[in-house]
C-alpha cells in the first residue's frame, strides 16, 4: 500500500502490473553521459543527464506542451482508476509532472489531480458501486443478512489504496516540491484519504449501513457464526486511517456490545447456577479481549468492551448474584467459584458488596452455633472448624484481602458475644478437655496448634472474667488430681494467656503452679521425717498439697468422717507442717482428695483409683463379711456425708461403668431405702481401674457457684475501676463516668448499667466519691 520514498529524485518502485513495460526503460541516448573536466592539478567529475527529445523543455513552456502533458496525465489517471495498464511510461509521466512544476504550473496540476480523484470517488465508487447497494440494503432491512456494506467498503478501500499509491508515485515531484512547502495543502496521500472519508465513509446512508454491517459481523462472531477476521480488520484499520474510528465506530460498537451482554445476562442470570454464570462471564471477557486484538480495535475500545461484559453481567446483577449464589458457595466451600466471583467483583471495584454479604453470612451462621443451648457441648469444636473454613476461604479465594479478614474478625466478635458468658465458659471447658490426661487424640505439635486457635476465639469474647473463673477451676482439678496431659502444655497455655492478657491475668494461675512445686518439696521432707506413717509397714502413703487460699478457687468445707488411720495420718502431717510454717492455719478440703486403694477380689487383685469420698464409703465394707449389705442410712452414719454428696458417691460406685458395689433394688437412682454390698463378681482385664472420674465432672451447683462468684468479683472490679477514673480526673460527669467505666472493663465482661450505678452509690456511701449537683462526681482523697 503506502510506499516510502526519498524526498528527492525518482520514486524507487512502481506497480509493474499497471505500467507498459516497453516504455519503462531509458534508451541509450537518454542515459546519462559522463564528462571529465581538468583544470590545473584538480580534476572535477560531473554527472550530466542528457535529455532526449521527448523531455525537451523550451525556455518558455508552450501552451501546447502544457495541454499535451496534462492530457497524458489525465489519460494515465483514467486508466489507473479503472485498473487498466498505462500506455505511457511512468518515467515519462514523472518527467512531465516535473517539467510543469518547474514551469510554475504546479497549482494547475494539483487542482486538476484533486478534481480527477474526487470525480473518480464520487462517480465510480459512490455512484456505480454504492448507491445501488444502499437501495438493496434499505429494501431488505439494514440489520438483515443482506447488509454486506462492510465487505464492499473493504474492497473499495483496498482498490483505492492501490490506485492512490500509483498516483502518489506518478506525482511524486509535485508532492515533494510544491505540496510539501504549502502549509494549507494536504499531501497527495492525505488528500486521497480525505476524499474517501468525505464522500464515502461520511456519506450518511453509507455510514449508517456500514456501522450496521459491522455490528452484524460482530454479533455473528459472538454467536459462533462465520467471521472474516481479515476483512473486518481492514475496515477497522480504514476507519482509524480516515479518522472516523472514534467519531462513528467506537460508540456504536460499545452500544451494541452493551445491548448484547445485557440481553445475555437477562437470559442466563436465573436460568443457570451462579457458579456456571460466573464461568460464562469469564469466558465472554476473554472472548471480547481476543476479538478486539484479532480485528485491531484500539486499547480504549478493547477496555470498554471488556468493561461492558463485566458491567452488564456482573455490576448490574450484583444483588442477584449474591442472593442466588454467594451463601451456597460458602456453605459448600466452593473455592473455585468464590475465587472467580471475587476476581470479577474486584475488577469492577465492588469488593465491598461481597464484604457486606460475607459479614452477614458469618454472623448468621455463627449465631446458629452459639445461641443453641443444645449444642453447647460441641460449640467450640464447631467454632474452630467454622473459623478454619473461613480463614481458608480468605486466603485461597479472596487472596488474603484485608477487608475480608477484618470483616471476619468483627463478625466473630459480634456473634460470639450475642450470648453472654456461655462462649467464654465453653472455651475454658474445651481447653480443659484437650489438656486433661487421657487425651490421646492430639500429638504435642497438634496440641500447641489447637491451643493457639482456641486463643483466637478467646480474643473475641468480652467475658474474659468468666473464662478466667472456669479455666482456673478446671486447672485446679487437673493439678490436684494429677490429670494434666502435659506440664509443658499447661505452661505453654499459661504463657499464651500471659502474652495475650498481661501478667495480672495469670498471676493467680502462676501461683497455683508454684504451690504444686512447693508441695512436692515439702512432702519429700515430710516423708523423711518421723511423722510420716508411710515409714511404718502397712502405713498410709500420704501426699498433701498445701495451697495458698488467695490463688485457688474456693471449695466448700464438706463434713466427712475419716477412718482412724487416715485421720491419724492427716494429724501427723498437720503437726509437721505447723512446726515448719509458723503463724499459718490448715483447713482440709476433702472434696478434691483422691486415693489408690488395693482390693483383693475373688476375680483377682485390683488397684482402684478413687475419690476420697468413694474410698471412705468402700472402706466401711472391710468391717463386714463378704456378701453382707449395708443400708443407705448405715453408710450415711459411717461417713457423715450429706445426702446429696452421698447419693452422688454411691451412684458412681454402684451405677457406673465399673460397679464396685451392687445395689438392691437395681436402678440408676439412689434412694434412702437402698442396700449395698461389694460386687464380688467384678472382673476387668485392667489391673488399675479409674473410678474417680466423678471428681472431674462439674455439678450444676459448682457451675452456678462459679457464675455467682464472677458476678461478685465484677462488683469489686467496677468499684476499683471507678476509683481509678476518679483518682485521675478528680471531677467528672455522670455520663462520662459511665462511659469510661464500660470502656475500661469491656474486656473483662459485659456490664449491666444498673450494676455501675449501684456501685457508684456504694462508693458514695463509703465516702470515696461525692455527688455535686445532680450529674457530677468529685473524688474525695
Amino acid at each position: 500500500m503506502l510506499q516510502n520514498f526519498p524526498s528527492r529524485g525518482i520514486p524507487l518502485t512502481f506497480d509493474a502490473s499497471l505500467v507498459n513495460k516497453s516504455s519503462s526503460r531509458l534508451s541509450s541516448s537518454q542515459r546519462p553521459k559522463r564528462q571529465k573536466q581538468i583544470a590545473g592539478t584538480n580534476t572535477t567529475r560531473k554527472l550530466v543527464l542528457s535529455s532526449s527529445s521527448s523531455f525537451a523543455q523550451p525556455s518558455a513552456l508552450s501552451e501546447q506542451y502544457f495541454t499535451t502533458t496534462l492530457n497524458a496525465l489525465n489519460s494515465a489517471l483514467d486508466k489507473i482508476f479503472h485498473d487498466k495498464p498505462i500506455s505511457s511510461s511512468l518515467e515519462f509521466l514523472y518527467r512531465g509532472v516535473e517539467s510543469l512544476c518547474r514551469a510554475d504550473k504546479a497549482r494547475s496540476i494539483w487542482d486538476n489531480l484533486k478534481l480527477q480523484m474526487r470525480d473518480h470517488i464520487v462517480e465510480d465508487f459512490l455512484g456505480d458501486e454504492l448507491i445501488k447497494l444502499t437501495r438493496t440494503i434499505e429494501e431488505n432491512g439494514i440489520d438483515s443478512s443482506y447488509n454486506n456494506m462492510a465487505e464492499i467498503i473493504e474492497i473499495l478501500w483496498n482498490r483505492w489504496m492501490s490506485q492512490l499509491n500509483i498516483v502518489k508515485n506518478m506525482f511524486f515531484y509535485l508532492d515533494r516540491s510544491y505540496l510539501l512547502n504549502s502549509p494549507n495543502e494536504l499531501s497527495i496521500w492525505d488528500a486521497g484519504i480525505d476524499l474517501f472519508r468525505k464522500h464515502i465513509i461520511q456519506h450518511p446512508i453509507v455510514s449508517n449501513q456500514l456501522m450496521a454491517s459491522l455490528m452484524i459481523y460482530f454479533e455473528n462472531n459472538r454467536s459462533g457464526k462465520y467471521f472474516d477476521t481479515e476483512k473486518i480488520s481492514v475496515v477497522i484499520k480504514m476507519l482509524s486511517t480516515v479518522g472516523v474510528y472514534s467519531g462513528i465506530f467506537h460508540s456504536k460498537f460499545i452500544d451494541s456490545t452493551k445491548a448484547h451482554y445485557s440481553k445475555l445476562a437477562n437470559e442466563k442470570i436465573e436460568a443457570i447456577p451462579v457458579s456456571e454464570y460466573l464461568q460464562l462471564v469469564s469466558k465472554w471477557t476473554e472472548f471480547e479481549a481476543e476479538q478486539a486484538s484479532s480485528v485491531g480495535l484500539d486499547r480504549v475500545t478493547r477496555a470498554e468492551a471488556i468493561a461492558c461484559v463485566k458491567n452488564e453481567m456482573v455490576r448490574n446483577e450484583i444483588d442477584t448474584l449474591i442472593d442466588l449464589g454467594f451463601d451456597h458457595m460458602l456453605e459448600s466451600d466452593d473455592l473455585k467459584s468464590l475465587s472467580l466471583m471475587y476476581d470479577l467483583f474486584s475488577q469492577i471495584s465492588e469488593e465491598k458488596a461481597l464484604v457486606a454479604s460475607w459479614s452477614e453470612y458469618i454472623r448468621k451462621e455463627g449465631q446458629k452455633l452459639v445461641m443453641d443451648p443444645s449444642k453447647d457441648a460441641v460449640m467450640v469444636t464447631a467454632l474452630l472448624e467454622f473459623k478454619d473454613k473461613l480463614d481458608n476461604i480468605v486466603i485461597t479465594a479472596f487472596q488474603n484481602n484485608d477487608l475480608f479478614g477484618h470483616a471476619l474478625r468483627e463478625s466473630f466478635e459480634y456473634f460470639i458475644n450475642k450470648r453472654q458468658n456461655t462462649p467464654a465458659e465453653m472455651i475454658a471447658k474445651y481447653l480443659d478437655q484437650i489438656l486433661r490426661a487421657g487425651n490421646k487424640q492430639l500429638e504435642d505439635t497438634e496440641l500447641d496448634d489447637r491451643m493457639k486457635k482456641v486463643l483466637i476465639l478467646f480474643r473475641f469474647i468480652n467475658g474474659k472474667d468468666v473464662f478466667e473463673a472456669f479455666y482456673k477451676k478446671d486447672l485446679a482439678k487437673r493439678l490436684l488430681l494429677n490429670k494434666s496431659a502435659s506440664d509443658d502444655a499447661e505452661r505453654n497455655m499459661l504463657l499464651l494467656l500471659k502474652t495475650e492478657c498481661g501478667m495480672g491475668f495469670t498471676q493467680k494461675l502462676e501461683g497455683m503452679f508454684k504451690d504444686i512445686e512447693i508441695s512436692k518439696d515439702f512432702m519429700a521432707s515430710f516423708k523423711d521425717s518421723k511423722h510420716s506413717s508411710s515409714r511404718r509397714e502397712g502405713g498410709i502413703d500420704l501426699f498433701v498439697n498445701a495451697l495458698s487460699q488467695a490463688f485457688w478457687p474456693s471449695y466448700p468445707d464438706v463434713r466427712l468422717m475419716l477412718p482412724p488411720d487416715m485421720a491419724e495420718a492427716l494429724e501427723s502431717f498437720k503437726t509437721f507442717y505447723l512446726t515448719k510454717q509458723t503463724g499459718r492455719n490448715l483447713s482440709w478440703r476433702h472434696s478434691l482428695g483422691h486415693c489408690v486403694v488395693k482390693a483383693n477380689l475373688p476375680k483377682g487383685k485390683k488397684e482402684l483409683s478413687m475419690s476420697l469420698f468413694q474410698t471412705v464409703v468402700l472402706l466401711l465394707f472391710n468391717d463386714i463379711t463378704d456378701g453382707k449389705t449395708l443400708s443407705y442410712e448405715e453408710i450415711k452414719t459411717g461417713t457423715a456425708l450429706e445426702d446429696k454428696e452421698l447419693a452422688r458417691t454411691l451412684q458412681s460406685l454402684a451405677c457406673g461403668k465399673i460397679r464396685v458395689l451392687s445395689k438392691e433394688p437395681k436402678g440408676k437412682e439412689i434412694n434412702p431405702g437402698d442396700k449395698f454390698k461389694v460386687n464380688l463378681k467384678l472382673e476387668d482385664k485392667a489391673y488399675r481401674l479409674r473410678i474417680n472420674q466423678i471428681q472431674l465432672k462439674e455439678t450444676p451447683e459448682e457451675n452456678k457457684d462459679t457464675h455467682e462468684q464472677v458476678q461478685r468479683d465484677r462488683q469489686y472490679e467496677i468499684q476499683a475501676c471507678i476509683i481509678r477514673i476518679m483518682k485521675s480526673v478528680k471531677t467528672i460527669s455522670h455520663v462520662e463516668l459511665i462511659r469510661q467505666t464500660i470502656d475500661q472493663t469491656k474486656n473483662r465482661g459485659t456490664l449491666d448499667l444498673a450494676d455501675i450505678k449501684k456501685n457508684i452509690e456504694k462508693l458514695i456511701d463509703k465516702e470515696y466519691i461525692e455527688r455535686q449537683d445532680k450529674n457530677t462526681y468529685v473524688y474525695l482523697a
